[in-house]
């Protein structure tokens, strides 16, 4: 009863525990001016007092100057919910010019965790960033994070790639869309994560639940991208290597595509797609021969050397960028429209690039 009442007469100000008592947010002056305040009585046994309270220089000075004053009538206080009346009272005068602005929001998301989210919910509340952090457990239990950003007022977690902002969105209708999607990508999850537990992963290194691809090794010469949509029964395979590699696998990858059988794990369908036999997790990726020609690394930016010269004999890869780069330095080049003509800088033979 004391929570709903604590609540109803400070909406901001949120209660972790009440016995002792410690709670964090906003507390209104009694000039209505909004002030940033953390309270902690767990280090004092319970006790209220003015050392229990967190805020702002100018708050925190004005309370150490009349502590002994203050003490004494906090002290007396029955519970945290009297403490922190009496602590508005003691706040007369301060201005909120020093405080950080304060999220238009604030007040929803703290109303929708008291009444829908249920604070159980929130993981933690990095009061530098004002970012909060909820968890989410979809039906297949699997835990993802929520974040509400109070500094940016909008939504994000690991499972979507682009954040919400909290204009015209609730918290609870974000969950409510999460969970949806969480459902929708179950099966999609199902086959990463089998990916990822029995192949040879290339890319992403740190995978999050919204990349719905990975790039696997399939030769020392050759790597596949496993592309997966919930809107497919079967995942798009493409090989990248020297064409005298690359080309036969993806005639093999298009002509069986259909055969992928949900009764197989991901490792027997790739293989019976690609008549091959991959390399386990434990493949050395330093035996991958895909480094780029140019800056001599296999990935660059997140982008790997997947721009192959068309002489199977030289076969270099490079980045597109690189590539790019390395062209548009050189006078001989010639561009039509959008894509660059050159030589290859391993054995001059014609090697074309698309400039963006």
């Amino acid at each position: 009863m004391e929570h709903v009442e604590f609540y109803k007469r400070f909406p901001l100000l949120v209660p972790e525990t009440l016995d002792p008592f410690k709670a964090d947010g906003y507390i209104e002056t009694p000039e209505g001016e909004r002030v940033r305040i953390t309270i902690d009585a767990s280090s004092t046994h319970g006790t209220y007092c003015v050392d229990i309270v967190k805020s702002t220089l100018e708050v925190e000075q004005l309370l150490q100057s009349k502590k002994a004053e203050l003490d004494a009538r906090f002290q007396q206080c029955a519970s945290g919910l009297s403490f922190v009346k009496e602590l508005q009272h003691s706040l007369a005068g301060v201005s909120a010019t020093s405080q950080k602005k304060i999220s238009q929001f604030y007040g929803q998301i703290v109303k929708e965790c008291d009444e829908k989210v249920g604070w159980d919910r929130v993981e933690s509340f990095d009061k530098k960033t004002q970012i909060m952090t909820l968890k989410l457990k979809d039906a297949s239990g699997r835990d993802h994070s929520v974040y509400v950003d109070l500094a940016s007022n909008v939504f994000s977690s690991n499972v979507e790639e682009h954040s919400v902002s909290m204009e015209g969105t609730k918290l609870t209708r974000y969950l409510e869309t999460l969970e949806q999607r969480c459902e929708q990508l179950a099966e999609c999850w199902d086959l990463l994560d089998d990916v990822d537990s029995t192949l040879c992963v290339l890319q992403p290194q740190h995978p999050k639940r919204h990349e719905l691809w990975r790039r696997i090794a399939v030769t020392d010469l050759a790597t596949a991208l496993i592309d997966v949509s919930p809107d497919r029964s079967y995942p798009k395979i493409i090989v990248y290597g020297p064409r005298s590699i690359s080309d036969t696998f993806n005639a093999k990858a298009k002509a069986a595509r259909t055969k992928w059988s949900t009764s197989k794990s991901a490792r027997q369908n790739i293989e019976t797609i690609l008549q091959c036999t991959l390399p386990s997790t434990s493949f050395d990726q330093k035996d991958i021969k895909l480094e780029c020609g140019v800056c001599f690394a296999f990935t660059s930016e997140h982008e790997t050397a997947d721009q192959i010269c068309a002489n199977d004999v030289c076969a270099q890869p490079f980045h597109r960028k690189c590539l790019v780069q390395w062209l548009a330095s050189k006078e001989d080049t010639r561009q039509s429209f959008a894509t660059l003509f050159g030589k290859c800088p391993y054995c001059s033979g014609n090697i074309t690039v698309a400039s963006s």
